[in-house]
């Protein structure tokens, strides 16, 4: 019987390990995965999808959606491309720059160019005194780093792979500061990039809540 119980705690102890590394392999992480501040779900989507009432009609509110994507290149630093004008919809896709990187070029000087970026798919579904938004297919894009690092992917996923591959490379690298110093910079594009989307996704639930001032 004492021997019994100790091979079922064994199995107890051993599943939830091996379930942990499904996961990580799964994820593409290449090692443990910390907090994911984009939210999913349990197949790894991230979407953020909601309902919106104005008392407002269809053809205001409309109207309204068409502005703020047109003037969230300024507000957001946002890219927007494939914009699509249905009757009761519109599709487009975004493209949001997160901080700033500089480089030097010799003989021209030093070249400014976004950190990173986020990309996803913006959808609105327009009715009378409604709105639906949704926002999906969010790729994270960086700057190469050095190891197996990988430069885009699923905005939770790239992310940890990045912090992983680091940590990785800081066990063999003589100058540990420097890769530490890294994974601090890929900590705050981390933090930058969701507050970015954060900031637009604040922006996608009230524009129609916009005043104009002559």
């Amino acid at each position: 019987m004492k021997r019994l119980f100790v091979i079922v705690l064994l199995g107890v102890l051993i599943f939830p390990l091996k379930g942990q590394n499904l996961m990580n392999t799964a994820m593409g992480t290449n090692g443990p995965v910390g907090e994911l501040l984009f939210d999913q779900d349990s197949n790894g989507v991230i979407e953020y999808c909601g309902i919106v009432e104005p008392d407002l009609s269809a053809d205001v509110i409309f109207g309204l959606a068409k502005e703020f994507l047109h003037f969230a290149q300024k507000k957001y630093n946002a890219e927007v491309s494939d914009l699509f004008e249905g009757i009761t919809k519109i599709a487009c896709n975004v493209e949001l720059s997160v901080g700033k990187k500089y480089i030097d070029v010799p003989l021209v000087g030093t070249w400014q160019k976004a950190a990173s970026t986020v990309s996803f798919s913006v959808l609105i579904e327009v009715r009378n005194g409604r709105y639906r938004y949704t926002l999906s297919d969010f790729i994270t894009d960086r700057w190469r780093i050095p190891g197996d690092g990988k430069d885009n992917g699923q905005s939770n996923v790239i992310h940890w792979q990045r912090v992983n591959s680091l940590k990785k490379e800081m066990v063999k690298s003589k100058d540990k500061d420097e890769v530490y110093e890294m994974i601090e910079s890929e900590e705050r594009a981390y933090r930058m990039e969701y507050k970015a989307v954060m900031d637009f996704l604040d922006g996608i639930k009230t524009f129609t809540e916009a005043t104009v001032d002559f």
